[in-house]
């Protein structure tokens, strides 16, 4: 089957995921109590897929692609760079699809292929413009709006957005995203103890920034 993905940086249409709002100050920063687990439809989706039911694919790529264009412009910061991660992604998810396990959620098991393919691409980038102050039109109905106002949210994540990748990345997985720590861990290839302690560290650095901001001349001791 030859698959085309277009123009996935276009919205389809406003799928807004679970999200949290990031804590007032780091010690405001608890885990959630564990929901119940719910239905997939992006599980049963991908086991259609998996079977052979290529048009299955196809409606998991229209769900899943302005999530996957956000995440990887948080990663890469350039909008086309994004959407060509986004195609090779697809491609990788199609072929694999028969290791994947339907009985675990897809996203997070999408976003670890985006995170490898977005891995595999910095090590041969090289920077060439500053980050910018926004995201593209494109990009721009991002997945977990949360905040009392746009400006603000938008804010916090261009300042998340100079911190460390590894911390800008745990950050949007857990909050933008909604995943709960193992999902994260999944992700970023590690343990759910290590993204604990990332996330913390994160919170941290993230307040310290948005302090020094409003005050970047603070007085003497």
């Amino acid at each position: 089957m030859t698959l085309a993905v277009q123009s996935l940086s276009r919205p389809v249409e406003d799928r807004t995921p679970p999200s949290r709002t990031l804590p007032v100050s780091p010690a405001a920063a608890t885990e959630p109590a564990p929901n119940r687990p719910q239905p997939d439809p992006l599980a049963l989706l991908a086991d259609r897929a998996r079977l052979g039911d290529d048009a299955a694919f196809t409606e998991l790529v229209m769900a899943t692609n302005e999530r996957l264009f956000n995440y990887l412009f948080r990663m890469t910061a350039q909008a086309q760079d994004a959407e060509d991660l986004a195609q090779e992604t697809y491609l990788k998810a199609y072929r694999a699809l028969d290791r994947y396990d339907p009985s675990r959620p897809f996203l997070p098991w999408l976003f670890t292929i985006a995170h490898r393919t977005a891995l595999n691409h910095r090590r041969a980038w090289r920077p060439t413009e500053p980050l910018p102050e926004e995201a593209p039109a494109a990009a721009s109905a991002d997945p977990a709006r949360t905040l009392a106002g746009r400006d603000e949210w938008d804010h916090l994540w261009q300042v998340a957005q100079t911190l460390p990748r590894r911390y800008h990345e745990a950050l949007w997985l857990y909050y933008g995203e909604g995943f709960d720590t193992a999902q994260v861990a999944a992700v970023l290839r590690t343990r759910p103890l290590v993204v604990k302690v990332v996330l913390h560290r994160a919170r941290r650095a993230l307040w310290a920034a948005l302090r020094q901001r409003e005050s970047p001349n603070p007085p003497p001791p």
